[in-house]
Order: C-alpha cells, then sequence, then structure tokens
C-alpha cells in the first residue's frame, strides 16, 4: 500500500488549481492536462447511480467519491475527481488528502450533461496513462455502460457496452458483476 505520493509533482498549472479550489470549495473542479472544469449541480439522477454503484461495491472494497486522484505521469497538469474510485479494503482507514492513481482498481464516471466528452474521451485517455485497470463510464444521457479494461500506455485494449439493465461484468480481482437494474437517464 502507497501512503501517498513520495515527491508529489508541482507545477504553476496545479498551484494555480488548488488556489482557485481553495477559494471555491462548493465548485466540483478538476483539471485535465492544465485546463480547469467545474460543476456546480449534481442532479438526482446522477447521486443515485453513485450511491448504487457505491452500495453495491462498499463490502468488499474501499469505495470513495471524489478523492483527488494523482499520477506523477500527469506532470502536475491533471487533477481528476472521480465519481467513484475503488481500492483495496486496507484504505477505508486512510485519510489521503490526494490519492495514488496507481493504487486504484476502479474508476467510475457517470457523465455530467454539461460535458460528456470529458468522461468520454478526456478522462479515457487520462486513466489509462496512470494504469488503472477498470474505467467504467455510466453515460446516463445514453443509458449505457461502458467499461473499459487492460490499460496500455495512453489506451485501454478491451472495452464492453451494455444498456441501463443488463449486468456490468468487471473482471479480476473486483470479480462481480452490476447490477443496472435501477438505473435511469437524465
Amino acid at each position: 500500500m502507497t501512503a501517498q505520493l513520495e515527491h508529489p509533482v508541482t507545477t504553476n498549472e496545479m498551484r494555480l488549481f488548488e488556489a482557485f479550489d481553495a477559494e471555491n470549495p462548493d465548485f466540483n473542479a478538476e483539471m485535465i492536462d492544465g485546463e480547469v472544469y467545474f460543476n456546480t449541480v449534481v442532479t438526482h439522477t446522477h447521486g443515485h447511480l453513485v450511491v448504487v454503484i457505491a452500495a453495491q461495491l462498499l463490502a468488499k472494497w474501499c469505495v470513495t467519491t471524489e478523492v483527488d486522484t494523482v499520477y506523477e505521469g500527469w506532470h502536475g497538469t491533471t487533477l481528476l475527481r472521480p465519481d467513484l474510485s475503488v481500492s483495496d479494503p486496507s484504505y477505508r482507514s486512510s485519510s489521503l488528502d490526494q490519492f495514488p492513481a496507481d493504487e486504484i482498481l476502479l474508476v467510475v464516471e457517470v457523465t455530467s450533461r454539461s460535458n460528456p466528452e470529458n468522461d468520454t474521451v478526456k478522462k479515457v485517455r487520462k486513466y489509462a496513462e496512470a494504469g488503472i485497470p477498470y474505467y467504467l463510464i455510466v453515460n446516463a444521457i445514453e443509458g449505457k455502460c461502458l467499461l473499459y479494461s487492460d490499460p496500455k500506455d495512453d489506451r485501454y485494449r478491451g472495452s464492453a457496452e451494455s444498456e441501463f439493465g443488463e449486468p456490468v461484468s468487471i473482471g479480476a480481482p473486483i470479480n462481480t458483476d452490476l447490477d443496472t437494474s435501477t438505473f435511469s437517464t437524465y
């Protein structure tokens, strides 16, 4: 278990982002390649999807929401806060301010109405670069789930799509079928 990044990368972009983030605690801000994105409204549907998925994974795994996810390979220009991060249960009692991406087994993002391409394009590349084994996109606009797997470099080599209502099978070490029967669209 890695406690925290030993040498976090501090860049001018990251310092500016951290200042903005500290001054605006009500924004859900993220930075991707030096660009800051924020969302102030979480809809009922978005929140419901996050809670339903978390409830299915909590018994066996450490499940966190919107934790600062960092990776040295992002060179201090990206800080992501996934809707859900799943890691080894040994992290349940940790209180890390920044969670190392290499300790995450699965990230889940529920698409936003305002900028779904962040979740469906930009974050796919970033999570693959960080080597996160699984990335699940819950597309509440289209009523579909897309599970990416087997990261290499800046892409995932595997993917599986399912409609809301069909189970989403996540492989080892998570080994579960997520029930999507109560998922709904915006």
